[in-house]
C-alpha cells in the first residue's frame, strides 16, 4: 500500500473534485467570468484565424460555420456588452453576457467543447476579433 503526505492526498482529492464537478457542471457557470477576472487585449490576427479554424470544436464546427460575414449575429449584437443575447438566455438561463462570455457559450453550445482558459491568448483574440466585427455590423431593419 502506498502512503501518501496528506497535501498529496487533499489534492488529488480537490483534483478528483474538480473534474467531476466540470463533467456534470452547468454550462451557464462555464461560461461565467470567474471572480477577479480582468478581461486581455488580444491579438486581432490571431482571432481571425481562431475563428475559421475547426480544431476548436468537437464537431468540425469553427466559429465562422455560424457567423461568416455577419451570419447569425442578432439585431443585439449591434449593442455594447453586456446585453441580452437569446442563444445564452434561452439555453443558460442568462440574462446577460459579456462578449468573452458569448464567445465561451458558442465553445460550450454549438461548437461542443470545453470553454476556453479565461486567461488564454485564444479567448482574448476571439474575443478582440469578434469585437472587429461587431464595429462593422448593421442589423437588418
Amino acid at each position: 500500500m502506498v502512503k501518501l503526505a496528506p497535501a498529496a492526498v487533499f489534492a488529488v482529492f480537490t483534483a478528483l473534485v474538480s473534474a467531476a464537478a466540470h463533467a456534470g457542471a452547468d454550462p451557464g457557470a462555464q461560461i461565467t467570468r470567474p471572480p477577479g477576472y480582468k478581461p486581455m487585449a488580444g491579438d486581432v490576427a490571431l482571432g481571425e484565424k481562431l475563428f475559421n479554424d475547426t480544431k476548436l470544436s468537437t464537431n468540425g464546427m469553427s466559429c465562422a460555420s455560424c457567423h461568416a460575414n455577419h451570419g447569425a449575429f442578432q439585431a443585439s449584437f449591434a449593442k455594447p456588452y453586456p446585453h441580452t443575447v437569446a442563444m445564452a438566455r434561452d439555453q443558460l438561463g442568462r440574462k446577460t453576457v459579456y462578449l468573452d462570455e458569448m464567445v465561451q457559450g458558442c465553445m460550450v453550445m454549438p461548437m461542443a467543447a470545453k470553454p476556453l482558459p479565461w486567461d488564454s491568448k485564444e479567448l482574448a483574440a476571439l474575443t478582440t476579433y469578434t469585437a472587429t466585427l461587431q464595429k462593422t455590423f448593421k442589423p437588418a431593419r
